[in-house]
């Protein structure tokens, strides 16, 4: 049912267990943003009770649901659905509270196992942990009827999961938090609020093409026409009485409909030469009664398209790309921290490109997405890419597009960069300084002509965006090596901002940690706990050197709010903490000359810090015992940045 502008978005949401309390502790949050109904009633049973529903008039904009009741209605339903999901924070947390009735916890989860749980058991000492994974409530009767059999005491899951363990004699707990619950209900009324806006551009096009002069072509089954409109008949020249009956591959080849016919599938924005003139074509079958009855193809001058599609780019704001930070999330009062906070400010107010420098975990996607919000772009898309995630080939075609054909296996119809899905608001490139030499005059031109030029396309799209940059590199050293252009950096360097680690702030790693602590521990359910927490931690801060920095800080305080968790709220002693905290343990090393202080000779101070890091990571890789994936997760920093980090020896 359609969404009207007039009314809150509707979310029905269905469950036979006990996730129908929480949906129902849940909805009552909603009251001025959503109505949420809950229902007593799943699969059938609640697609039965949809439908009726809906046909006595009761508007719904979207169904939540969890593990096999939602995927029976996502594939039954007309109506979007959005599943709660279970979490590995959500599993944790369960597990943390299974773990209090029973060392020996079963986990069983619809589609695939919870990925990271079996790390539990280095916070949770004597844990024994069993996952299964289900499709069917016949595959989860079987999952716990064998976990039972194995002496496992209690059971982690979804609903039906839980009803079917205690059927079983065993205990349960319920793997999804309110948070999960509130997410997917989140969803649902993303989905219901992307409906309307769709719903509202296609009439709004639709009102724009009825005053368009469009060429229109109608085919049956045989690709035969059946009609043409006036335009058409000037685009081919040649009357509706010579057309009418001829097959259309035979009468013009470049509009021929025959692949739609074959595959049932819709061709849009196609682009091609008909009579010296460029056209953007749309071929789409036409169904009677939901059975293939023929094609329609609607075909238009390029240059009315480019138009239409300039006006309603600026309008168009997908979900994803969407700036969540402020510059009031940079935490910290230290004298680094506020002249970055007044330079971000400063940015914000021009349209100029940013190049925020600082080491890994600084938080240089948090005030690139500030210095958005900020600024008068902020009602636009933020867009942002990791440039170093990317092999060269691929990240080619994410920056620019390509366009139909480009490439072996290139998307039909082609497809939009992201620097024209950034139009009108922000592009963040993170990590610019690993851009191939062989892409930097491409990302030069973009930023000089503020055009686009997709793989395979002859003619650029202009773009309005605006770059900011960021790298953990020494630039300037870049282009000394030969491994960066001067004139790309130059034009990225306008407005730089330096992030300091977090070594370099002072008190401010105290004030992130009481912020952070004071979330976790909500979350985990014992907030009570955080005086306690922050008196055992704040001692380890500033002996420690923080080589993942920000990023690193939060895995550690997560680490801490779930010891406390565990323990019910209660006090924890420094042995218990040294358990989870082994590198803040460790005796502080004295600093590079460099860092501290003292005459250095040739070595400079970020060759210095660079070697303090490489140290500290291969100790780290060597107390795991050579797991790379371990110590970077002990290090606060993902897996491609300790490659790097060691790479960087040379």
């Amino acid at each position: 049912m359609r969404l009207g502008s007039d009314r809150q978005p509707v979310v029905w949401a269905f469950s036979t267990s006990r996730l129908r309390q929480v949906f129902e502790s849940v909805a009552a949050t909603y009251g001025d943003k959503a109505e949420v109904r809950v229902f007593d009633s799943g699969f059938e049973d609640a697609l039965r009770t949809a439908r009726e529903l809906v046909e006595a008039g009761e508007p719904v904009d979207a169904f939540v649901a969890a593990g096999s009741n939602a995927a029976y209605l996502r594939d039954h339903a007309d109506v979007p659905v959005s599943f709660v999901r279970a979490t590995t924070l959500d599993a944790l947390q369960a597990v943390a509270q299974a773990r209090r009735i029973s060392r020996r916890v079963g986990v069983v989860n619809y589609r695939k196992v919870v990925p990271g749980l079996e790390q539990a058991r280095d916070f949770l000492t004597g844990l024994e942990v069993e996952q299964r994974p289900y499709l069917t409530l016949e595959e989860a009767r079987a999952a716990v009827d064998e976990l039972a059999a194995a002496g496992v005491g209690v059971i982690v899951g979804t609903g039906p999961v839980c009803d079917l363990a205690e059927r079983a004699g065993l205990r349960a707990v319920l793997v999804f938090s309110t948070d999960s619950v509130s997410e997917a209900i989140d969803r649902g009324i993303e989905l219901a609020r992307i409906a309307r806006r769709e719903e509202a551009k296609r009439e709004r096009i639709l009102g724009i093409l009825a005053h368009l002069e469009e060429g229109v072509v109608a085919v049956d089954l045989e690709e035969r026409i059946q009609s043409v409109n006036l335009a058409m008949e000037r685009l081919l020249g040649r009357s509706a009485r010579d057309l009418v009956g001829q097959r259309l591959s035979a009468a013009a080849p470049e509009l021929g409909l025959a692949r739609v016919l074959a595959t049932g599938e819709a061709e849009l924005d196609g682009v091609l030469r008909l009579g010296g003139r460029t056209l953007v074509a749309h071929r789409r079958p036409l169904r009677e009664r939901g059975a293939l009855a023929g094609a329609v193809l609607t075909c238009q001058d390029a240059s009315a398209i480019q138009r239409l599609d300039r006006s309603l780019r600026s309008q168009h704001r997908p979900r994803r790309f969407v700036a969540r930070h402020q510059l009031d999330s940079m935490v910290g009062s230290s004298p680094p921290m506020e002249r970055a906070r007044a330079l971000a400010l400063r940015y914000a107010r021009t349209d100029a490109t940013v190049l925020i420098t600082g080491e890994s975990g600084t938080g240089k996607e948090v005030v690139a997405q500030g210095i958005h919000n900020a600024s008068t772009r902020r009602d636009h898309p933020f867009v942002a890419i990791n440039c170093a995630a990317f092999p060269e080939t691929l990240l080619e075609g994410e920056l620019f597009g390509h366009e139909e054909g480009a490439f072996t296996g290139s998307r039909r119809g082609g497809r939009p960069g992201l620097f024209e899905s950034a139009h009108g608001g922000t592009i963040f490139l993170d990590e610019v300084g690993d851009v191939p030499l062989s892409l930097q005059t491409r990302l030069l031109r973009v930023l000089q002509e503020r055009q686009v030029l997709r793989l395979g396309a002859n003619d650029p799209t202009p773009v309005d965006v605006r770059v900011i940059a960021a790298t953990w590199r020494d630039l300037r050293q870049a282009v000394e090596a030969g491994q960066f252009r001067a004139d790309l950096y130059y034009r990225l360097a306008i407005l730089p901002l330096h992030l300091p680690p977090l070594r370099e702030r002072g008190d401010d790693a105290a004030a992130i940690a009481a912020e952070l602590l004071q979330r976790a521990l909500l979350r985990h359910g014992v907030p009570s706990a955080q005086p306690r927490a922050l008196a055992l931690l704040s001692p380890l801060l500033g002996r420690y050197a923080w080589p993942g920095n920000v990023r690193e800080l939060e895995n550690v305080v997560e680490r801490v709010a779930v010891l406390f968790a565990d323990r019910d709220g209660a006090a924890v002693d420094e042995e218990e903490l040294r358990a989870v905290l082994p590198e803040l343990h460790a005796p502080p090393r004295a600093l590079p000359a460099a860092i501290a202080g003292s005459p250095a000779g040739d070595t400079d101070l970020r060759s210095a810090r660079g070697e303090q890091e490489r140290t500290l990571i291969r100790r780290t890789i060597a107390e795991c015992g050579g797991n790379q994936a371990e110590a970077a997760r002990r290090l606060g920093i993902g897996r491609s940045t300790l490659w790097r980090k060691l790479k960087g020896a040379g």
